[in-house]
C-alpha cells in the first residue's frame, strides 16, 4: 500500500474526532465524511507507521443515516450523519474512552441527551475576515490552514447570524474598510462577532480590529441599521501578531455594553467576552442533569468551583440554603455579583481565587460543605486539586466536563481517593460537531460500611496481586497497548499507589538521599491499565 493507491473498503468504525475507520490488511486507514456500516472508493493520501489517511472518492454503498445537502462550516463535521447516528456515536465516543481509561465495565455510560433539531443552535458567532485579490471573505477557517473559506450559511449557527454576516461582509466592500492581513501585520479588521439571546429579542455586534480605522463611525451606523434588534455594537482592539481572538482594550460603539438572556428563569448580562454556553436550550439540559445527580436539599450548602459568570451557582442558589461560587477571572466574579444582584438572589456568594485555596479556607471556618460542582475547562481539574478536594472529606462531587478524556482520567484519580464512580451522562450541546459534554456523579465511600481485613503479607513469598503478573508481562502489556516503554521502578511506584505491597528488593539502593525519578501521568494511566487488565486491582 502506497500513497496514491485507490482502494475499496467498509467503514467498521469511527474514530474519537468522528472519521470513518477502514482497515485493509488489518492497517487502519482514517476517512473524512463517511458512515459506519458504508462501502467506499477511496484514495490514500498521507501513511503513517501505524495509521494512515483516505479521501473518499465514491461511495458504493450508502448508508441510510447519511443526509446529503448539508456543508460542512466551521467544525461541524458529522453534520453528514442523521441526528441519531451522531448521538450513537457520540455515546460509543464517551463508552470508549471509559473504558480505555477506567477499565471494562468501571463505569456506565447513558445515552447521550439529544434536542429536538439539531441546526441553527449556537447563540454566539465568531467570523474571521480575510481579503485576498480583493475578494472580501467571511466564513470559516480552511482545515489546519488560515485561509478562510467564504460562506453565506452555517447551519449551527442563528440564522440571524447568517443574515449578518452576509448583510456585513457586503458593507465592507461597500465602504472599502482595512482588512487585517496576518502576514503584513497590516489592516485593520479581523473578526466580525455576533452575540444573540435565547429569545432572539437582543443582538450585539462586535468588531475585533487591529486598530480603528477610516469610516468607523458610517460602518456602525449601517450595522445598527440592519435588524432593530442589534442593542450593542463593541470594539475591541487586537494589536498583537496571535491566533488569539481578543485583546486588552474593549469600547462601546453603540447601544449597550452587553446584552440579557433568560434560562431557567434568571437574567445573565453577557458582554463581548463573557464565557457562556452557547446552545441555551442544552445548557439548561446539562445544568438540570447536574443539579439532579447531586440530589440538593434545602438545608445544604454547597460549591461551584470554576463558576464562571455563576450560571451553575445561580441554578442551584434556588434549591439550597447557600452557594459559594469560586472563580479565577476578576471578570467573570464581577459578572456573577452582578447577576446575582439582579435576580435578587442573596444566597450566592461569589469568591475570586483558586478553588481549592477558598475551600480549605471555608473548611477552617467550620462550614460544612454537602456537594461541590465543579466545570473546568478542557484540561481538567488535574490531580493536586482533587487529593485536596477528598483530603476535605466532601461527601458528593458533581463533575461537568466538556473533555470525555479528561473527565476518565480524573475520574481514576478520585476512584483511587475513595469515591465511588456514578453513570457517565453525555449531553449533546454541540450538534454536527464531535464534541461532547458530560457530567457524572462522585460519591465518597463509607468507610463505616467497608469490612478492614488483615493479611500478614509477610509470612508470604509475594502478594496475591504480585503472582497474577510479572514485571515484564506488565512492560509488554503496556508496550503493545499504549507504545510506552516503562520501567520496574514505575510500575513499583503505581503498585504502592494502588495499595499492592511490594517485596524488599535485594538492589534497593543504599545512599540515603538517592534521586528518585516519578512516574510520568500518561505512564501512569497506562500501568493501572495493565494493573486491571491483571486482575491485579
Amino acid at each position: 500500500m502506497q500513497k496514491n493507491d485507490i482502494l475499496t473498503g467498509r467503514v467498521i468504525d469511527y474514530t474519537h474526532d468522528g472519521l470513518g475507520v477502514v482497515k485493509v490488511d488489518n492497517f487502519p486507514i482514517f476517512i473524512e465524511d463517511v458512515i459506519e456500516g458504508e462501502f467506499i472508493e477511496f484514495k490514500i493520501i498521507k501513511l503513517k507507521k501505524n495509521l494512515g489517511y483516505g479521501k473518499v472518492l465514491k461511495i458504493i454503498e450508502v448508508s441510510d443515516k447519511r443526509v446529503e445537502g448539508v456543508p460542512k462550516t466551521s467544525g461541524a463535521n458529522l453534520v453528514h450523519m442523521d441526528y441519531e447516528e451522531q448521538l450513537r456515536f457520540k455515546t460509543k465516543k464517551v463508552q470508549n474512552i471509559m473504558k480505555k481509561t477506567l477499565g471494562a465495565d468501571s463505569v456506565k455510560v447513558l445515552p447521550t441527551l439529544g434536542m429536538k433539531n439539531g441546526y441553527h443552535y449556537r447563540n454566539k458567532s465568531v467570523i474571521p475576515v480575510q481579503k485576498v485579490d480583493n475578494e472580501v471573505r467571511m466564513g470559516y477557517y480552511k482545515p489546519r490552514s488560515h485561509d478562510v473559506i467564504n460562506i453565506e450559511k452555517c447551519f449551527i449557527q442563528y440564522d440571524e447570524h447568517n443574515k449578518l454576516m452576509n448583510d456585513i461582509r457586503s458593507l465592507i466592500i461597500e465602504l472599502d474598510l482595512s482588512v487585517y492581513d496576518e502576514v503584513s501585520h497590516k489592516g485593520a479588521i479581523r473578526h466580525i462577532m455576533f452575540r444573540t439571546n435565547s429569545s432572539k429579542s437582543e443582538i450585539m455586534v462586535g468588531i475585533i480590529a487591529k486598530e480603528r480605522f477610516a469610516n468607523l463611525d458610517e460602518f456602525v451606523e449601517k450595522i445598527t441599521s440592519l435588524d432593530d434588534r442589534i442593542v450593542s455594537v463593541m470594539l475591541n482592539i487586537n494589536d498583537k501578531k496571535t491566533n488569539v481572538i481578543f485583546g486588552d482594550k474593549t469600547e462601546n460603539l453603540f447601544g449597550r455594553d452587553y446584552i440579557v438572556d433568560v434560562l431557567n428563569n434568571i437574567e445573565f448580562k453577557i458582554s463581548l467576552c463573557s464565557f457562556y454556553q452557547v446552545n441555551p436550550i442544552q445548557t439548561e439540559v446539562l445544568y438540570s442533569k447536574a443539579l439532579e445527580l447531586a440530589e440538593l436539599k434545602v438545608d445544604d450548602t454547597i460549591i461551584d468551583a470554576y463558576c464562571g459568570i455563576g450560571t451553575i451557582s445561580l441554578f442551584a442558589a434556588q434549591k439550597v440554603k447557600k452557594v459559594y461560587g469560586i472563580e479565577i477571572v476578576e471578570a467573570a466574579v464581577l459578572d456573577a455579583l452582578e447577576n446575582a444582584k439582579n435576580n435578587n438572589i442573596t444566597n450566592a456568594e461569589f469568591l475570586l481565587g483558586k478553588s481549592e485555596d477558598i475551600i480549605k479556607k471555608l473548611i477552617l471556618q467550620n462550614i460544612k460543605l454537602d456537594a461541590v460542582i465543579v466545570d473546568p475547562p478542557r484540561k481538567g481539574c488535574g490531580e493536586n486539586f482533587l487529593r485536596d478536594l477528598a483530603a476535605m472529606d466532601i461527601e458528593k462531587v458533581v463533575y461537568v466536563s466538556c473533555n470525555p478524556a479528561t473527565l476518565a482520567r480524573d475520574m481514576g484519580i478520585m476512584r483511587r481517593l475513595g469515591y465511588k464512580l456514578g453513570a457517565v451522562q453525555p449531553v449533546d450541546m454541540f450538534p454536527g460537531t464531535y464534541h461532547v459534554e458530560t457530567v457524572a456523579l462522585l460519591s465518597k465511600l463509607d468507610v463505616d460500611k467497608h469490612i478492614d481485613v488483615e493479611i500478614k503479607l509477610d509470612e508470604l513469598d509475594l502478594t496475591s496481586a504480585e503472582s497474577k503478573a510479572s514485571y515484564a508481562q506488565i512492560k509488554e502489556y503496556i508496550l503493545e497497548k499504549f507504545d510506552l516503554k516503562v520501567s520496574t521502578l514505575y510500575i513499583a511506584q503505581i503498585k504502592k499507589k494502588c495499595g499492592i505491597v511490594l517485596r524488599e528488593h535485594y538492589n534497593k539502593s543504599k545512599k540515603e538521599k538517592q534521586l528518585i525519578p516519578q512516574c510520568t501521568p500518561e505512564k501512569e494511566e497506562a500501568i493501572i491499565d495493565a494493573l486491571r487488565h491483571f486482575k491485579m486491582i
